[in-house]
């Protein structure tokens, strides 16, 4: 464990500074209680033993295009501790292939995304608390307006992701969509104009919580080729091309005795659970059959469930509290 101490070093706002080179990484848990800069072209490790967050932390890196400094979460890497206050102000990192939720921020907001990549080659990515207009204004005819207040910087060489953006208070959905919550859509800069990327509203978010007006996240259809796009943010469409929701009655999940059972009214094609960090802990394919009833061995906790329907022509997130009785 390395314990990050507050030392003055060449700027009186900048209490830590600590650069570490791709040539040479680091691979130990890292505990930050003071304030950490990782500069350009530098890279800090976090390796299987993960990051912490501490009370009073500030973790920054640079934002020097193309140069930026990185916070690096390794295959198998965790972190503990980031909320409103304490986050990655700047870029961070995952190399994991299975679902992991990068703790970004600026400007005192907390602005977590998760990403899916495809295989394990690095995804980095930042958030921008400033207007996306600002990279470029015009609209693709399927969009009817964008946020006016952040977007997201999500990079990687030839990786396709998934992707789920969160909101929060300050993001002010409800006047983006005209408090129309079926309305809102992930969308992308294409370097000459901002396009729909297909997304649905996740029925809990990324950080286990009902999506709303006031804060949630939504999830890509299927992965996105992040070179294709340069920015990412939420907008609005009238457009009919997200996929239509189940209600209660067509998809069940619940826990009884130890056990995990769904119903659905389309083939039950795949299921995937995630601890509340976005760590994927299980994953199975599933032949088809509308019931599914199998033992449910995990421990006391919050899981998140992603089930994949008809081949993966719907896609349905669901929160799972297990306790067991005493």
């Amino acid at each position: 464990m390395i314990f990050l101490q507050k030392i003055k070093l060449f700027h009186p706002y900048i209490l830590f500074l600590i650069c570490f080179v791709l040539l040479n990484p680091l691979q130990a848990q890292v505990q930050n209680d003071g304030d950490l800069y990782i500069g350009d072209s530098s890279v800090l490790y976090a390796g299987s033993n993960g990051f912490n967050f501490g009370l009073g932390s500030n973790t920054i890196t640079s934002r020097t295009k193309l140069d930026y400094g990185v916070l690096s979460f390794s295959n198998g890497a965790s972190w503990n501790g980031a909320d409103d206050l304490h986050f990655v102000d700047g870029y961070a990192q995952t190399q994991s292939n299975t679902a992991f939720i990068l703790p970004i921020g600026q400007s005192g907001v907390y602005a977590p995304i998760q990403v899916t990549p495809s295989t394990s080659e690095a995804v980095d990515a930042a958030y921008f608390r400033s207007a996306p207009k600002t990279i470029g204004s015009t609209l693709d005819n399927s969009i009817t307006s964008i946020s006016s207040v952040e977007y997201w910087d999500i990079v990687s060489t030839g990786v396709n992701a998934s992707i789920s953006l969160s909101w929060r208070p300050s993001s002010a959905i409800s006047d983006l969509t005209s408090s129309s919550l079926p309305n809102l859509t992930i969308v992308g800069w294409n370097g000459s104009k901002w396009v729909l990327i297909p997304s649905i509203v996740d029925d809990y978010s990324i950080q286990g919580e009902i999506s709303s007006l006031v804060s949630g996240s939504i999830s890509s259809n299927a992965a996105v080729d992040l070179s294709a796009y340069s920015a990412f943010s939420l907008g609005t469409t009238t457009k009919q091309l997200l996929v239509p929701k189940f209600n209660k009655v067509e998809l069940l999940v619940y826990l009884n005795n130890d056990r995990l059972f769904i119903e659905a009214s389309l083939p039950i094609t795949a299921l995937f659970i995630y601890d509340i960090m976005g760590k994927k802990i299980f994953s199975e394919r599933i032949n088809g059959n509308l019931k599914y009833d199998k033992p449910f061995h995990l421990a006391d906790g919050v899981y998140i469930t992603k089930i994949e329907l008809n081949n993966g022509t719907s896609l349905f997130t669901k929160k799972l509290i297990n306790k067991n009785k005493f």
